[in-house]
């Protein structure tokens, strides 16, 4: 069955590219670049989709003429195609007629634009005359230059991207800059012929995209994406008056506190989003930035001081966050995360930030949604906080305080996970590792203060408890009457003309009603403005009083019949039903895949949709969202003492959007799965089916029908960080593999990654399912060392009830209970301390013993005290035993990681302190090494052995002194350590300290007493190993403790000498300045000499060299019997250099004569051998050059093989001279 449905839907590939608005192979991509209008022109390019719902007035009239036939010709479909997609899952037959009409929908939706279109928000920068492009184009313009292109997402021909990829997500815009396109492909192959300013003087015509556009790629861009932002508004417009009061007290609490920022809490409707817009719309991201000051008269005068205080609050602005229900990846951590550090790339004030993630390509990557989904905290630290403290620190940002902006945190909690935190839990973590410049303003229901309760903000109330709040209601109402002469006309009472007082009255009891809700008093002035509402009385008793009576009036004058409303209620239930805004041709099909015998007409569902123009507001991005969120609330629950009327079932709305996907968008990607079962479970069609089979059953076939591959849908990387349980069990129950390897942990199965982020209700899912317990990583990790290392001790309980091996290793050799003890997982060791081990047959697991062991010498390493007392309580180990695979004991390991309280329980136990690890180093030793004198003084106390030493026989105080441990030091040399005890070698601690060129070491130990004079066993004193690598200070502090400058060691070297060989200048400087005399063995003016020459006569200036040469060769000393090698090898060095020199300034018989003084000095001199036959060549002496380059071969058998080669060459080359001197001779016989 399955595969004839896969074949049915192959068949109607066809009707898919027709019905789809867009294609399954482009939705996929989650927002198309090449769709985006350009720039710098005025036209723009639609997606070339046949059947897309395009806009003619975008092209040519030719284009626009074919296109218009071709999209008639599209909408002419049989009727078994048809009922392909409308019945698929219906069983219905096959229908012998369909609605012609059916083809309306792929024509123009230019006139369908809906009078309610949402003006340019205020979170984009387009102008009015940008605006009124919109209203008459499908599509949507970036105007302006002032525009912030980076905040907008385009989506043209009315397309829509459903799938939620990590890495393009639906509402993400499109550049990490503003004013600069990412994909600069949406220039090519343009339909129309590109247009420049007849200013400039250029023809028109097409140019090549990458010779005008090259500026463009030249700079460097980010590869975040912020989200797309739009809060839908009905007016183009928004009246704000009033919140002096509250601009002034978030100001104060912003400047003047220490406060990490303010939660702004409010009931529906109080104008909580209201303030964030305007202060949004006033920041960097806004229109209004530049805006210039309007003069208002009598009390509206005072908006010009609200509007200073918003810019001046405005300022601070770097990023902004709202949360929509009805927009479910704004409610998402990780994206948030993501869409944070974008915006903050974006921000002036953070140019610093941009600049130095531009640099910190790793940085890119921790920040890119999917790094976002696996770890949100390490993200926002590693990614945002760390970078940004550090530049601050360096005084790369010079801002006094920054604002983020987080609207609605209540509206994430209808999505809080199954697992992980939402919104509003992540802040309260992670708001403390701010910077405490970095401040939040974020707002909440007061009804849902609850789940906000853990963040530490200074509290703001916008509900009606003081003047304040009636106030600026006050001043709303009598804005709108003085500029509505209709409300005025519509509040007198029957009788009486219209006078102040009146219209006080009517205020004031308005204000009573509104309980300080912006929205109600909005709503209600609206109907009276209309005539809706007609005041004829004093008592005001036809007024609303709540937000509900007010929709349910509205909705009543809207709809008076059932049947009215039953042509709208199905609109109404997609879009309280889907998770994200939806264009208008996804609803039509939504909607129509609820009518498999006679689908609606695209006429009759724009006039129903027509209905709902003033309730559904249109965005940027063509898709349409609920004008407030109240109304979405009042149309899906209502209180026990409300009236039900108009209340939607918002599960037909599931059932609509499922059926949609599963018939043209299969097969479905891994994301679009999830979507799938998300709306299946939701609507749950099969509850009272009479069918033999199970609902569940059902489902699960249904969703196996229609996905591509249902084991990576369940794997996708959103739901194995953060599952859906219900929806895995779905999948699971469809046919998807419970131990399918994922791409993420080193190729984990999904129960490893489950493990190890401690979801113990996916742990438990796919257990039931039969998930493989034992199923490793690529590391050798089981699940249950993955959760033994992160501490889930749930997770462990039921991975050990499943039957999971205990001495199970990783490929390194460790198990979980010594996963445990490494990360100090107290709990966890606890519990597998008390489990059964027991060892499979054929497999090398580790036993209890072995595991403990290893444990308790990992948990001393990590300075876990309290495990390392469990596992000496609770397991047989040898405390003084060697773990098997680092080698250290427990008493090493925590005397190398310096914790007292660990060494100390493990000297309690009865440890000794002479253990040594398996390099031979005790631990004192080791705590010597790494400077943890605390742990000396402890080990002390319990009698260690300060002269105990390690293979090489260097005791403590030597090892501190080859650190410069100071502290160390001085507590050894307090309790009366040897200072002269020797090492292997016979150097002392001061040896050590002067052969590290450690200076206050050294000091310190000389003025305790440590012999200056002492000798290695070379006879080499301090000052000579401070020749080596010390300093001149150091050697100057010895020399004037008395330290002998002529001193002379077994090989004849002196203090000087070693400084010359290692080329240390400024010691060499001091040595002389003490009147260090240049002995015989001293080599620095030969070496230098020879340095020099070597340097001319690669510069090829030969006689310069020649006369260094010949002036070293007159200064060798006539007695060099003490270095009698060393001499006669730099000599010959000399020798050869210098004859090279003369053989090129043609000295042939002077060359030869140095070549044959070298040869002398060294027969087995190649090199000698080489360049006298050189030179015989060139005096035409071939049979002695010949016995030369023969002599230089024998003798160059050992040198390296290019050597060799050289050698070969050239005795060649004298074997042809001389081959060619014979023929001429037995020539010049023949003549003769």
């Amino acid at each position: 069955m399955k595969h004839i449905n896969h074949a049915a839907l192959k068949k109607s590939e066809d009707l898919t590219a027709r019905l789809c608005a867009t294609p399954p192979q482009n939705r996929r991509k989650i927002f198309n670049t090449k769709n985006l209008r350009s720039p710098f022109g005025s036209h723009r390019r639609t997606a070339s989709t046949t059947g897309t719902i395009e806009n003619a007035c975008n092209r040519s009239d030719d284009d626009g003429e074919a296109s218009k036939e071709k999209m008639y010709i599209s909408g002419k479909m049989k009727d078994a195609e048809l009922h392909a997609r409308l019945g698929f899952f219906l069983d219905n037959p096959c229908r012998n007629s369909v609605d012609s009409a059916i083809k309306q929908p792929l024509q123009s939706c230019t006139s369908l634009v809906s009078t309610n279109t949402s003006p340019v928000s205020t979170l984009t920068g387009s102008s009015d005359a940008d605006m009124s492009r919109v209203l008459q184009d499908s599509g949507v313009y970036i105007g302006g230059s002032n525009s912030i292109g980076s905040l907008m997402s385009m989506s043209i021909s009315e397309q829509s991207n459903s799938s939620l990829s990590p890495v393009t997500r639906r509402h993400s815009v499109t550049t990490s800059q503003a004013g600069n396109v990412e994909d600069l492909t949406l220039f090519k192959n343009r339909r129309v012929p590109i247009r420049r300013s007849a200013r400039s003087g250029a023809l028109k015509g097409p140019v090549d995209p990458k010779i005008r556009f090259a500026q463009y790629r030249q700079t460097q861009q980010l590869t975040l994406k912020p989200l797309f932002f739009e809060v839908p508004v009905q007016e183009q417009e928004p009246l704000f008056i009033g919140r002096q009061w509250l601009m002034r007290d978030i100001s104060n609490i912003i400047n003047q506190t220490d406060s990490q920022g303010i939660l702004l809490q409010g009931s529906p409707g109080t104008g909580k989003t209201a303030v964030l817009l305007q202060l949004v719309d006033h920041s960097c991201f806004g229109r209004r930035r530049s805006e210039a000051m309007r003069d208002n008269e009598g009390i509206y005068c005072q908006v010009n001081v609200v509007n200073e205080r918003i810019k001046a609050l405005s300022s601070y602005i770097v990023a902004y966050h709202f949360c929509q229900a009805d927009n479910n990846l704004t409610c998402l951590v990780p994206d948030f995360v993501h869409s944070l550090a974008a915006q903050l790339c974006q921000a002036p004030q953070l140019c610093a930030y941009r600049d130095y993630l531009l640099g910190e390509s790793h940085l890119q990557n921790i920040l890119s949604v999917k790094e976002c989904i696996a770890d949100p905290e390490r993200a926002l630290k590693m990614g945002i906080l760390e970078p940004l403290i550090t530049l601050r620190r360096s005084g790369n940002i010079t801002a006094k305080n920054c604002v983020i902006l987080i609207d609605a945190l209540c509206e994430a909690e209808y999505h809080r996970p199954d697992h992980g935190d939402t919104l509003a839990t992540f802040l309260a973590k992670m708001v403390a590792h701010f910077p405490p410049w970095l401040k939040v303003v974020a707002t909440v229901r007061t009804q849902m203060m609850e789940f906000v309760k853990m963040l530490p903000l200074t509290r703001l109330s916008l509900d009606i408890s003081n003047d304040t709040t009636q106030k600026d209601i006050y001043e709303y109402c009598t804005f709108r009457l003085k500029t509505s002469s209709s409300i005025v006309n519509n509040i007198h009472p029957s009788g009486k003309e219209g006078n102040m007082s009146n219209q006080n009255k009517f205020i004031q009891y308005l204000i009573s009603l509104a309980k300080g809700s912006f929205l109600f008093v909005k709503l209600t002035l609206d109907l009276i403005e209309c005539g809706h509402l007609v005041i004829k009385s004093s008592s005001y008793k036809v007024l609303p009083v709540s937000l509900a009576q007010i929709f349910l009036l509205r909705f009543n004058l809207k709809f008076p019949t059932v049947t009215k409303y039953e042509r709208v209620s199905n609109i109404l239930n997609v879009c309280l039903a889907t998770l994200y805004p939806l264009t208008q041709v996804e609803i039509f099909y939504s909607i129509n895949a609820l009518h498999a015998n006679s689908p609606l007409t695209w006429q009759e569902f724009v006039e129903s949709f027509n209905e709902l123009s003033d309730l559904l507001v249109k965005r940027l991005d063509n898709t349409y969202m609920f004008f407030h969120p109240a109304l979405r609330e009042w149309l899906i629950r209502r209180d026990p003492s409300e009236s039900m009327k108009f209340l939607c079932d918002f599960r037909l709305g599931h059932a609509a959007i499922a059926f949609r996907l599963s018939r043209l968008h299969a097969p479905l990607d891994g994301e679009l799965s999830l979507e799938l079962g998300h709306h299946i479970l939701k609507a749950h069609i099969y509850r009272n089916s009479n069918h033999s089979l199970l609902p569940r059953d059902l489902q699960a076939y249904w969703i196996a029908s229609v996905t591509d591959n249902i084991s990576s849908s369940l794997c996708t990387l959103r739901n194995v960080y953060s599952p859906n349980i219900k929806v895995s069990r779905l999948l699971l129950l469809a046919g998807a593999s419970p131990d399918f390897v994922t791409d993420f942990v080193g190729n984990a199965p999904i129960l490893c990654i489950a493990a190890s982020e401690g979801i113990v209700s996916m742990v438990n899912l796919l257990l039931e399912f039969g998930a493989d317990v034992e199923k490793c990583n690529s590391q050798g990790n089981t699940p249950l060392i993955l959760a033994s290392a992160k501490g889930h001790c749930d997770v462990v309980r039921q991975l050990v009830a499943a039957g999971s091996a205990l001495g199970h290793t990783d490929t390194s050799g460790r198990c979980a209970l010594v996963h445990a003890a490494r990360s100090g997982k107290l709990n966890v060791v606890k519990y597998l301390l008390a489990s059964d081990w027991i060892g499979r047959d054929g497999f090398n697991d580790m036993s209890l013993s072995q595991a403990a062991q290893q444990a308790l010498v990992a948990a001393s390493s990590q300075g876990s005290t309290d495990i390392v007392e469990e596992l000496l309580d609770s397991a047989d180990v040898c405390i003084d035993g060697e773990d098997s695979i680092t080698g250290e004991t427990a008493l090493t390991g925590a005397a190398k990681c310096g914790c007292v309280d660990t060494v100390t329980a493990l000297l309690a136990r009865g440890a000794s302190c002479g253990a040594r690890n398996r390099k031979n180093i005790s631990a004192l030793l080791v705590a010597a090494k790494d400077n943890h004198r605390a742990v000396i003084e402890r080990l002390i106390q319990y009698h260690v052995d300060l002269e105990d030493s390690d293979n090489d026989g260097k005791t403590a105080v030597i090892v501190a002194a080859q650190e410069a441990n100071m502290d160390v030091i001085e507590v050894l040399v307090e309790r009366g350590v040897n200072l002269e005890k020797k090492d292997n070698e016979g150097l002392t601690a001061l040896s050590w300290s002067c052969l590290r060129g450690h200076l206050q070491t050294a000091t310190y130990l000389i003025e305790k007493l440590a012999n200056i004079h002492h000798t290695d066993k070379t006879g080499r004193t301090p000052l000579d190993l401070a020749a080596y690598q010390g300093s001149g200070a150091l050697v100057q502090m010895l020399l004037d403790r008395g330290s002998q400058i002529e001193h002379v060691d077994i090989n004849g070297m002196r203090p000087l000498d070693r400084a010359i060989a290692c080329r240390n200048v400024q010691i060499i400087q001091v040595f002389l300045k003490r009147g260090a005399k240049l002995g015989p063995t001293t080599l620095l003016l030969l070496n230098k000499l020879l340095e020099d020459g070597n340097t001319l006569y690669r510069k090829n200036r030969l006689q310069e060299a020649s006369h260094r040469y010949q002036y070293a060769l007159k200064k060798f000393p006539l007695d060099n019997s003490e270095h009698s090698s060393t001499f006669n090898q730099l000599k010959v060095n000399f020798l050869l250099n210098h004859s090279r020199c003369n053989r090129k300034m043609n000295n042939i018989a002077e060359a030869i004569d140095l070549a044959t003084q070298a040869i002398e000095m060294n027969p087995e001199s190649y090199e000698g051998f080489h360049l006298r036959a050189k030179a015989l060549l060139e005096c035409g002496q071939v049979e002695k050059a010949f016995s030369d380059s023969k002599s230089a071969l024998q003798r160059g058998q050992t040198a390296s093989m290019d050597i060799k080669n050289v050698l070969i060459r050239f005795h060649d080359e004298v074997l042809k001279r001389k081959a060619y001197l014979l023929t001429h001779e037995t020539d010049s016989s023949t003549d003769l």
